[in-house]
């Protein structure tokens, strides 16, 4: 019977000995409780532009962000981007009332990431 090979695992870590689930908390509190302040003035607009899209189009979105007026919806291909645009073309008065600073709506398709093998255009790969 052949013998079992030694594990050199360590049982306890280096470094600094584990915390509780409180410390790792009061530990990010600071950016926990500004990021709380901060979400109601981002949720309304939000909220107005899944309703607006309503629940076939909203979970077609895959990221939506406000920069300085310039809302951005960005969509999953270009077919659901050209539904989206045409039904937030309808409702853009109540999105102006609701958002802050808003100034345009851009709908955008999200990038396509392309195998990795796939070189540049043009070239062949031998």
């Amino acid at each position: 019977m052949p013998k079992r090979p030694d594990r050199n695992k360590q049982t306890v870590r280096p470094g600094s000995k584990p915390r509780t689930a409180g410390d790792l908390i009061s530990a990010r509190l600071p950016a926990l409780a500004q990021r709380a302040l901060s979400a109601p003035n981002e949720s309304v607009w939000q909220v107005a532009v899944m309703k607006a899209l309503g629940p076939d189009l909203a979970n077609k979105v895959n990221r939506c962000s406000l920069d300085s007026g310039k809302l951005t919806v960005i969509a999953e291909s270009s077919a659901w981007a050209a539904r989206m645009r045409f039904r937030l073309a309808e409702v853009e008065p109540e999105l102006r009332a609701v958002t802050p600073g808003y100034r345009e709506l851009v709908v955008r398709v999200r990038p396509r990431r392309g195998p990795a093998d796939m070189g540049t255009p043009g070239k062949s790969s031998r």
